[in-house]
């Protein structure tokens, strides 16, 4: 699988390519799939799919009072939540374990859940990018005051709505993630870094710190000999669990 260049955000074409393989993956089957941490979006392809059964899980209410597309919406914490193995054929955790003390759990807890040949799709914010080391080591009503200030986010830090705070543990750094997933049994399908869609808008829409940040990962990406790209702070990633399994 490899991200085609026709001009869009890297984040939007990966997108995509996961989409694709999705399509692709559950053909005219009717997919059930469990949105972990859904709230009230979604990120699959849920239009393009046959009548797919979703569960959405979230520990935010109000996430939950707004979603429109879920068959099943239940408020519980996908760390501890109770699935009977082998039920699902997708799952998607997006944006959600870098918000968990656990990740691990949550993540043994999808690998059971899922179907011999079912898939995992987990996407996060690298806590090794410029963006992420800032929201690793500020504290939240920071974060707070840059979507409201920063980002033009009005209703920031209001009951369900972003931003959330966050936890960073260890495990979903992308080496430690890509070698837990294999541990556990899971076959790595796609996997891509690409640059935050925050750091992108902030560069683009707030020209003095956009310099600055350009500046900030010009020179840890010296500092790092170019061996890591500190403008990259988001990743996908598509895991398969094998058949037979």
């Amino acid at each position: 699988m490899a991200v085609q260049d026709d001009g869009a955000p890297e984040g939007v074409r990966s997108l995509r390519c996961v989409h694709e393989y999705i399509i692709r993956h559950v053909g005219n089957s009717k997919a059930r799939i469990y949105e972990a941490g859904g709230g009230s979006c979604s990120f699959l392809p849920l239009a393009e799919l046959n009548s797919p059964d979703v569960l959405v899980v979230d520990i935010d209410a109000d996430q939950l009072s707004r979603n429109q597309y879920a068959k099943r919406k239940v408020l519980g914490d996908i760390q501890n939540f109770p699935v009977e193995p082998a039920s699902f054929d997708i799952v998607v955790c997006y944006n959600v374990i870098e918000h968990l003390a656990a990740p691990d759990a949550a993540i043994r807890s999808f690998f059971d859940a899922l179907a011999p040949g079912g898939l995992l799709f987990l996407a996060a914010p690298g806590p090794h990018s410029l963006t992420g080391m800032i929201t690793k080591y500020t504290p939240h009503f920071v974060h707070v005051l840059a979507y409201k200030y920063i980002l033009g986010r009005v209703t920031a830090g209001q009951p369900g709505r972003p931003p959330f705070r966050t936890v960073y543990h260890p495990l979903i750094s992308p080496v430690r993630l890509l070698r837990f997933c294999r541990n556990l049994g899971f076959e790595t399908v796609y996997w891509c870094e690409y640059e935050s869609p925050h750091y992108a808008w902030v560069v683009a829409s707030r020209p003095i710190i956009g310099r600055a940040l350009r500046l900030t990962a010009a020179v840890l990406n010296l500092l790092w000999f170019g061996k890591r790209d500190f403008t990259k702070g988001d990743y996908h990633l598509l895991v398969k669990k094998p058949d037979g399994i």
